[in-house]
């Protein structure tokens, strides 16, 4: 087995403070009645719950990861997004909110994902955190197409199974706008690490 470099820190740190803040700000719109209580819109409300489980795997294999490449494990979360997040969530007001904060964070969390995987120096590790990138991404289509959705007015389009007829033409691409993955909005490899 490869051993890690200790470049490999600041970047799982950073990638777990990114988790820390995201799984944090989804158990917080959860806790809202249109978030992830009775009166939420059921797909909402379905992402927000297994981003929560998803997350929970992440900052598990994140802190793992650190542990063994002598880390110190990050769980504060990230220094340059948690205070928009507070600034934030006293203004959610609906499922276009909770889609749009929740949509923001996913992005950061995918494109510093995508951008440092392949920066890490165990095969394993690059493996593992491929696999939380892609369900970043995963997450950020689902918002984009819930966010597309609900801009149109008409929160019944957002349901499962979706009124095919009555969806909008770009419904089936909205989630999916860009050839490459971008990664202009990564954090850098050092925001999140432990000082």
């Amino acid at each position: 087995m490869t051993a890690p470099a200790p470049a490999d820190v600041p970047i799982l740190q950073t990638a777990s403070s990114l988790v820390e803040l995201l799984a944090d700000t989804y158990a917080s719109l959860q806790a809202l009645s249109f978030g992830g209580g009775p009166s939420a819109l059921a797909p909402v409300r379905d992402l927000l719950a297994s981003g929560v489980e998803a997350l929970g795997r992440a900052r598990t294999d994140l802190a793992a990861a650190t542990r063994a490449a002598g880390g110190r494990v990050q769980t504060a979360p990230d220094p340059k997004y948690a205070p928009v997040v507070e600034q934030a969530l006293p203004t959610v007001r609906g499922p276009g909110d909770v889609v749009g904060l929740a949509l923001t964070l996913e992005d950061v969390l995918a494109q510093t994902l995508v951008r440092d995987v392949v920066d890490l120096s165990v095969p394993d590790v690059r493996r593992t955190v491929a696999g939380h990138a892609a369900a970043s991404a995963r997450r950020k289509a689902l918002l984009l197409t819930l966010g597309s959705l609900l801009a149109t007015g008409r929160a019944e389009l957002v349901a499962v199974p979706p009124d095919l007829a009555a969806l909008p033409p770009a419904a089936g691409t909205v989630g999916f706008p860009d050839v490459l993955f971008p990664t202009e909005k990564a954090s850098p490899a050092d925001e999140g690490a432990v000082r």
